[in-house]
């Protein structure tokens, strides 16, 4: 493996590159054009030329709107900007989904009804359907070319006199759901109330070019605190009513049925609790009804999650280049979440959403409507009778005031989330697929097992390796500069020479010359001395951001970890909302409650006692951005009721919330100005000092030091240091001493006060910057908008996992050898795909998605153009980065071990140790991924019985103890759809975790294979086949013999960590080529030891079909696993005990 020559080489050219305000490459194919948003400003971004090849008038682009499907009921296949009609008109309506959940049969497709829905949710009545008008596609004046314009006229012109939110343009992702029952197309209507809050102002139609702000503009959303009321209060008048409450978590469900409920509940259920109580007080949008009941449970995060059809899963037959344009849909994360809304949902009147307070939550809130809202009882519009409760906090106050203050799911920040996704999965899996293939098919030791792109992740890994760059082109400098000592009263002070520093040393030894030949000596005079007090101001309220920056520098806990902290605190009741970005307390919230809640605290109680009786201040600075207040305690936690991480969290919180509310620090400054008259303005010095006189919110905090970091702070300028001055008065004179030289105050007449000082030369060297810290990297994504508030911790823990930098002691984040090459070869190709700008861009975009400034479907359609030219340009222009792959990694050639034959050529398959571990054959350079989760053995001698395969099988052992499977590279490889569903495919995640665990299922997609943790082949594989001997009746999966044979014989089941062994009596088993006519299984032929066979007479052999023989059965002993590989450090046997029978019969 040859060295980092190259790269060093490259690192001067590259580091003009790499300033963050270089304008970002656009390839030849984009055409420029003005794209004007809401506030006025431009986007450089635009469609292909090619796009627009029929303009209309003048050739000039109207403000058309691209067609789009209807809302997320729909689940016809969407027609995607950018997919050609042929492909448009094979998917559509015919995609079927994977049956991923057990026995769920999936749904049958639906025609595509062609309507313009608004984008709230519609009920699709026959009514409805009527009246709905014409499609998107039928819109005059609209289209943007002359075919859709002639498809208008032909239509008629049966849009006019409609309003503009019955024009809306829907999402154009299409749901797939397996389930017993599929989701009615949509729900009901938005009434006129809501439809008054979107009206929107005509768009430009001067515009050079349609953009996102040709949709509506000035749309607002409603304000958490505003309630609102859409159906008539009249509704149950008289009568009794339930109300269906949904969370977002099952801990958040039971916080709301004891804040509504007082406890006295109801409880059902295990893994989604259901809380059921009824209410005599009114309920606030039904206040006529006799009684209210109320049934309160949750989902468990996302209901679905997106992902590409099964059509464009496989990395051998699709071109990455297609996932541009090929259609999205939403499948379901747990099948069991949509049947329990449906069972609870069934019949209600109304239904309030409790999810999280930000856009993901407002995404699910959308989730749950689509697939029970259609079960509400009562006629006409049902979404009148669907509330959004706003809150920040899970204590019981807060519940009661977000259930008094009921307003509605807002579409648009639902919307925002949807194109996010969307750009998110097609940019970053076309360009992972891509890279990981290429280069994991050429080198051997890239220390990863996928290389990942991502379109908020790579611009984060730009930052870390502009540092390296920055670091490695540095070059030190040597500076010189004069150094004041003044000795008062006992006590040397050191002045800072006002000039700064010099870089020419014989300039600075002229000064020093000057001052020794004066004729009177030399005196240093102090010529002013200032003496003020200042406030050092208390801090500004804390918001997600500034959380994350003061765990990693104060507490030295990652930000992906306190995230999570804070989240399981907030879930726990002790902190609000960790979510948000305003820095300033609402005028409503109550700060002196929240302080009375730490009076009984030992560590801050008298503390706070005092700042009660001498008033609270208000929090100086910050913004409220209207969607949660800033981060602060909920109640008390008394010393020692938490541990670990999340009591020093909840620590630093609750501390950084009684300082902003407390008293400015005083101090008291002194300042002395000390001149040198012979040379002038260089003759000029300064002496700092500082003493603290009040305290104030300082004496609560322990961390002082986690606020913004100054960057390039001027030299010369750094913070006073606190310290106490000797007095100097003005006037005061110091005879100058000089390095080996005698006394000069005997050339000058001089009060003998024992006062002097010496003048002096100091040579110092530039020093380079240091690797960025986890919180400075914050600091400058946040500046450049990479990611938000809620993911910008993911973004520096993905790059961590993926080992593009690793986290050296300081928390400082260096890039590794992989990450660099990567980010060096990104700026070689194109350097706005490592650049903030673009992404900055489009999460802009989205903000104006979320506000109802710009049509989701117009951002994503620029979006993709965008990315889908540049990956066109990246592939043709790979060679630049394998360039720099060369000069760091091995090639393939060069690294393994003659492993296994290959069924083709017959010759030996190199063994690549990975990550990931694969298989190489040097003839055909062709690359065999291998699972990952296991081990991988030689099993010599033994060929794949499929048909046209015969590769040389190997052994895949998992679990512990270990379950060992036959392995065939090529099949693991090529399956066959005939052989049933992958293993590893499982979509269940956990409550709480699902955006990160589908991001690494995402992720284990792209290094080639899931992690397996069964048998690495269907069950209906022929090779699986041959070795089948029974169902399990435990799982989905089948018993085989193990394939390690004697002389301990044993059943492994292919889907769950169960190991059937044989009595020891038997000495040899062989499965028979004769199955059993009912179940399908092979046969078995037992040999018994001599003297130990329990047949009758002392029989040897034995044939049995093992399914349905309760002899055998009654020997076998059955040992229940783990999934998981037994880690060498820790031993341990699984959940089973060694020498238990398990659930066998035991002997007879």
């Amino acid at each position: 493996m040859t060295d980092n020559t190259t790269i060093d080489k490259l690192t001067a050219g590259l580091k003009d590159k790499l300033k963050v305000d270089a304008a970002p490459f656009v390839p030849a194919s984009f055409t420029a054009a003005n794209n004007d948003n809401s506030d006025g400003k431009k986007i450089k971004h635009k469609a292909p030329q090619k796009r627009h090849t029929n303009r209309g008038k003048n050739n000039k682009p109207k403000d058309a709107k691209p067609q789009q499907n209807n809302d997320r009921g729909d689940k016809s296949t969407p027609d995607n900007a950018g997919v050609g009609k042929e492909s448009n008109a094979k998917n559509k309506g015919k995609h079927k989904g994977k049956k991923d959940f057990g026995k769920s049969k999936s749904s049958k497709p639906r025609d595509n009804e062609k309507q313009n829905t608004t984008t709230e949710l519609k009920k699709v009545g026959k009514d409805e359907q009527q009246n709905d008008g014409p499609s998107n596609k039928e819109k005059k004046g609209k289209p943007s070319d002359n075919k859709r314009q002639s498809q208008g006229k032909d239509k008629g012109n049966t849009n006019k006199g409609k309003t503009k939110a019955q024009k809306k343009k829907q999402n154009n992702t299409r749901v797939d759901i397996r389930d017993e029952k599929q989701v009615d197309d949509a729900t009901s209507k938005q009434p006129q109330k809501q439809d008054e809050r979107k009206k929107t102002a005509k768009p430009n139609k001067k515009s050079a070019a349609s953009s996102s702000s040709s949709a509506p503009t000035n749309k607002q959303s409603i304000p958490p605190n505003q309630p609102q009321t859409t159906n008539d209060l009249n509704y149950a008048a008289g009568r009794p009513l339930t109300v269906v409450h949904i969370a977002e978590k099952p801990s958040i469900g039971q916080a709301i049925a004891v804040g509504l409920g007082g406890g006295g509940n109801k409880s059902y259920g295990k893994s989604l609790p259901v809380h059921e109580f009824v209410d005599n007080s009114p309920f606030p949008k039904a206040p006529k009804a006799s009684k209210v009941t109320h049934v309160v449970s949750s989902v468990a995060g996302h209901v679905f999650n997106v992902d590409f059809p099964s059509e464009f899963q496989s990395w051998d037959t699709v071109d990455p280049a297609e996932l541009f344009h090929a259609p999205v849909v939403k499948k379901l994360c747990k099948g069991s979440v949509v049947k329990h809304l449906q069972e609870i949902t069934k019949g209600a009147d109304f239904m309030v959403l409790w999810m999280d307070c930000d856009r993901e939550g407002e995404n699910i809130n959308f989730e749950v409507l689509e697939c029970c809202m259609h079960l509400m009882a009562g006629s006409g519009s049902k979404f009148d009778r669907v509330y959004r409760a706003h809150f920040s906090a899970i204590n019981p106050s807060d519940i009661m005031k977000a259930y008094n203050a009921l307003g509605k799911p807002d579409k648009f920040q639902s919307l925002s989330v949807d194109a996010r996704q969307e750009l998110d999965l097609k940019v970053g899996v076309a360009f992972s697929r891509f890279q990981t293939r290429y280069f994991q098919g050429r080198y051997g030791d890239l220390d990863s097992a996928v290389l990942s792109y991502g379109p908020c992740q790579t611009p984060t890994l730009g930052f870390c390796v502009q540092r390296h760059l920055e670091m490695e082109t540095f070059k030190p400098e040597p500076y010189w500069l004069l150094d004041l000592g003044i000795m008062n009263s006992g006590t040397m002070c050191r002045a800072v020479w006002d000039s700064g520093r010099s870089f020419n040393r014989n300039k600075v030894d002229s000064y020093i010359a000057t001052c020794r030949d004066a004729n009177p000596a030399s005196v240093a005079k102090v010529i002013s001395v200032i003496t003020k007090d200042k406030n050092q101001g208390r801090p500004v309220p804390l918001n997600t951001v500034a959380l994350l920056k003061a765990c990693s520098k104060a507490l030295g806990i990652g930000p992906h970890s306190a995230l999570q902290m804070a989240e399981r605190l907030y879930l726990s009741g002790y902190l609000s909302y960790p979510r948000t970005e305003s820095t300033r307390y609402p005028k409503s919230f109550d700060i002196a409650s929240t302080l009375q809640d730490q009076l009984q605290d030992n560590r801050w109680g008298s503390y706070v006692r005092d700042l009660l009786r001498d008033g609270v201040n208000v929090a100086k600075g910050g913004v409220d951005m209207g969607d949660h207040p800033p981060i602060t305690p909920c109640r008390h936690a008394r010393a020692g009721e938490l541990t670990g991480d999340m009591a020093r969290v909840y620590d630093l919180v609750t501390r950084h919330f009684i300082a902003s509310v407390s008293h400015d620090a005083k101090w008291r400054s002194t300042t002395v100005k000390i001149s040198i008259e012979e040379l002038g303005e260089k003759g000029e010095f300064t002496i700092r000092g500082k003493t603290l006189i009040s305290p104030g919110f300082l004496a609560i905090m322990l961390h002082k030091q986690y606020g913004d970091e100054r960057e390039d702070v001027p030299f010369g300028e750094e913070e006073e240091e606190e310290k106490d001055l000797p007095e100097f008065k003005e006037g005061d004179m110091y005879g100058l001493f000089f390095s080996g030289s005698k006394k000069s105050g005997n050339k000058v007449s001089v009060a003998p006060t024992g006062k002097f000082c010496t003048l002096d030369i100091k040579e110092k060297m530039t020093t380079p910057p240091t690797y960025l810290t986890e919180s400075e990297l914050i600091s400058r994504m946040e500046k450049h908008g990479i990611g938000t508030d809620a993911s910008i911790s993911t973004h520096i823990e993905n790059i961590i996992k993926r080992y593009y930098v690793e986290l050296i002691p300081g928390r400082k984040l260096k890039p590794t050898k992989l990450g660099l090459v990567l980010a060096q070869g990104y700026h070689l190709i194109d350097n706005s795909l490592v650049l903030p700008t673009i992404r900055s861009d489009i999460e802009g975009q989205c903000n104006n998605i979320a506000k109802g400034l710009a049509e989701r479907d117009d951002v994503v359609r620029k979006a993709i153009d965008l990315f889908s030219a540049k990956f066109n340009y990246f592939v043709d222009n790979i060679s630049k980065m394998d360039v720099l792959f060369g000069s760091s990694f091995a090639k393939l050639q060069d690294v393994g071990k003659p492993f296994t034959r290959c069924g083709f050529t017959r010759r030996y398959l190199q063994f690549i140790t990975g990550p990931p571990p694969r298989l190489y054959n040097k003839t055909t350079e062709t690359v065999y991924v291998l699972p990952i989760g296991g081990e991988i053995k030689q099993w010599t001698g033994r060929n794949c019985p499929v048909e046209g395969c015969n590769f040389e099988l190997c052994l895949y052992s998992v679990g512990a103890p270990p379950r060992t499977f036959p392995l065939c590279p090529n099949c693991f490889n090529n399956p066959k759809q005939e052989w049933g569903k992958l293993p590893g495919e499982d979509t269940t995640t956990t409550p709480g975790d699902e955006e990160d665990e589908n991001k690494e299922r995402n992720i284990r997609r792209m290094a080639g294979k899931n992690m397996i943790r069964e048998c690495p082949h269907p069950d209906k594989m022929p090779l699986i086949e041959e070795m089948t001997v029974s169902p399990d009746p435990e799982s989905n999966g089948v018993l085989i013999l193990d394939p390690h044979l004697g002389p301990k014989w044993r059943l492994v089941s292919t889907r769950e960590p169960t190991i059937v062994h044989m009595p020891k009596s038997v000495e040899k088993v062989t499965v028979l080529n004769a199955k059993d006519e009912v179940l399908g299984c092979r046969m078995m032929s037992i040999e018994f030891k001599g003297g130990e066979s329990p047949l009758e007479g002392g029989k040897k052999k034995y044939t049995s079909c093992f399914a349905n023989d309760e002899m055998l059965q009654g020997l076998v002993r059955i040992h229940h696993g783990d999934e998981r590989m037994k880690a060498s450090s820790r031993g341990g046997r699984g959940r089973g005990r060694g020498g238990g029978r398990g659930r066998g019969r035991g002997r007879r």
